[in-house]
């Protein structure tokens, strides 16, 4: 009997691997793939009544769902409660993976992790993935702001560069130059008819007189004409003593402006004035000499009194350059800008 039990079980199993064309239950006559209306070689054969004890015939559906019994029992072995079990796996499976879809982020985390996969929850080999707080993407940011503080800084010290250039270039032609005497036309002293003369030889000695200087200021080595304001003159006797001492001073308070073309002619009028304890005071006899009478001092048609030696010190100031400014120049063998009348006494 046993022997029998084995033999049958071994012939279901080889005629599971056969391929039978499925068969309705309810129908015994066969059809042919064109339908029942279609021609057939043979009209009059007829399957007979299958067994119930046969095995289930091959389901071309339940093939394709992965439940047919054949399917199952031949590639799996599955019993009717594995497949089940297998089933209610694949639901379970199924329904975690539709969970975390629902849950998964928009389009940037769908560009950056890997399809979750019922089989496997590792990324996708080759695919590197960069979080927003990783160290790479840190560095990068880190980088990229570096070279972008270069690029700017650059960019401003080029600028600033331009700026500056362009500043200096301004100042260079807009800043005035300090004018000064021409040498020229030197500087010379004219006699006033209305001098306000007086030399006195009493206590205390003294003289005194008005002259007018004119001399010529270069100011063309500006670029524009210059303003002056403040022009000041002394005069010092440089010739009766070692040292030099002042006699004569004039001030021109109105501003003028010197030209940056032509040389700029300027008329002063000038006060000098000297006192001194003794008429034997050495700068008032030469003073006393050089200013005597042309007629009373000429001997044989040349005039006999004798000349000044001077310095023209002049002191102003520019609009636009800080502090005072100064020029000077000597003037040697000068004749007095003054003439005692004659008869006037000689001490």
């Amino acid at each position: 009997m046993s022997t029998s039990n084995h033999f049958h079980q071994e012939d279901h199993e080889l005629r599971t691997t056969h391929y039978q064309p499925y068969q309705h239950l309810g129908r015994t006559q066969d059809q042919n793939a064109f339908g029942d209306d279609s021609d057939s070689e043979d009209n009059s054969h007829q399957h007979a009544v299958p067994d119930h004890n046969d095995p289930p015939e091959f389901d071309v559906y339940k093939d394709f769902n992965n439940s047919g019994v054949r399917y199952t029992t031949l590639l799996q072995g599955k019993t009717a409660e594995q497949k089940q079990d297998r089933d209610e796996l694949q639901d379970h499976i199924l329904l975690d993976s539709e969970k975390s879809r629902q849950h998964r982020p928009d389009d940037d985390d769908s560009l950056t992790h890997s399809p979750t996969s019922p089989s496997s929850s590792s990324p996708r080999p080759g695919l590197q993935t960069m979080q927003p707080g990783s160290p790479t993407r840190q560095k990068g940011t880190l980088s990229a702001m570096k070279n972008g503080g270069k690029s700017r800084w650059r960019i401003g010290s080029i600028i600033a560069f331009l700026v500056i250039a362009c500043l200096g270039i301004v100042i260079f032609f807009l800043m005035p130059r300090q004018p000064f005497i021409s040498l020229e036309i030197p500087p010379r002293l004219v006699k006033k008819d209305d001098n306000n003369l007086i030399f006195s030889a009493s206590n205390p000695t003294n003289f005194s007189f008005d002259a007018q200087l004119d001399l010529f200021l270069d100011a063309r080595p500006s670029y524009l004409p210059t303003l002056i304001r403040d022009f000041k003159v002394d005069i010092s006797d440089l010739g009766a003593t070692s040292s030099t001492v002042q006699v004569g001073k004039s001030l021109r308070s109105k501003s003028f402006t010197a030209s940056n073309r032509n040389l700029t002619p300027l008329s002063l009028d000038v006060h000098f004035q000297y006192s001194a304890k003794l008429p034997s005071d050495t700068i008032w006899q030469a003073w006393r000499q050089a200013c005597g009478n042309i007629a009373a001092s000429t001997v044989n048609g040349t005039i006999t009194r004798p000349s000044l030696q001077l310095v023209v010190l002049i002191q102003f100031n520019v609009i636009g350059m800080l502090g005072s400014k100064y020029d000077s120049t000597q003037l040697n063998n000068v004749g007095c800008p003054a003439e005692l009348p004659p008869g006037a006494p000689s001490f």
